[in-house]
This record gives C-alpha cells, sequence and structure tokens, in this order.
C-alpha cells in the first residue's frame, strides 16, 4: 500500500493531512477568488523593477500544482526511508508543512495583489 507508514505513525499523519488541507486550501482560493479576476495577474512583483511577471489563471494554479508534486515526492520519500532513518522522514514531512504554508502566504499575497 502507499505511504503505508505514514499512515500508520499517527505524527506523520497528521502533520501530512494537514499538509494535503493546505495546499487543497489553497488552490480552492486560486480557483474562487481568482475565477472573475481580469487579465493579466500580478505574479511577482520587484521592489526595485516593479511587476516583472505578469500571468493568468493558470499560471496562479500552476504554482499550486508544482508545489503539490514537490510535497508529494516528500511524502514518498519520507515513506521509502521511514524503517531505515525515521527522523529524516520526520524532517521531510514537516518541511513539506512549512512549503505548504509558504505557498497559502504566497497565493494570499498574488490574491490580495489582484
Amino acid at each position: 500500500m502507499i505511504f503505508s507508514n505514514i499512515i500508520k505513525d499517527k505524527h506523520l499523519r497528521l502533520v501530512s493531512g494537514t499538509t494535503l488541507v493546505l495546499v487543497l486550501l489553497s488552490s480552492a482560493m486560486v480557483y474562487f477568488k481568482l475565477k472573475n479576476a481580469s487579465l493579466p495577474l500580478v505574479i511577482h512583483f520587484n521592489e526595485y523593477v516593479g511587476v516583472d511577471f505578469f500571468g493568468g489563471k493558470f499560471e496562479a494554479l500552476g504554482i499550486t500544482v508544482s508545489s503539490f508534486a514537490i510535497i508529494l515526492v516528500n511524502f514518498f520519500l519520507a515513506d521509502f526511508i521511514y524503517d531505515r532513518e525515521r527522523f529524516l522522514s520526520y524532517i521531510l514531512v514537516f518541511c513539506s508543512l512549512g512549503i505548504a504554508i509558504l505557498i497559502l502566504m504566497a497565493i494570499y499575497v498574488i490574491i490580495s495583489v489582484n
């Protein structure tokens, strides 16, 4: 079974579940808040140059999709090395939570700017 070690460990299960909820929340924020947004959207802002990257709704959704892929790779690696290095699997899963929090903050900033 896939991710069996993560599912049987209560701490990893709680953190990975929270991570997935945060990624789904950020995807839902992109979908519902930017559904009727006018194009182009400000994706990146530099304080020296100003706006340096415009995009559409699919680029904003691409941020959440790419973060979901990174998180799935971390979960796979954590499950794979759980029996040999349990501490490293905890680090990978908690780093995934950090990535999800940072992506949620980035999506919030993109939505608030637009």
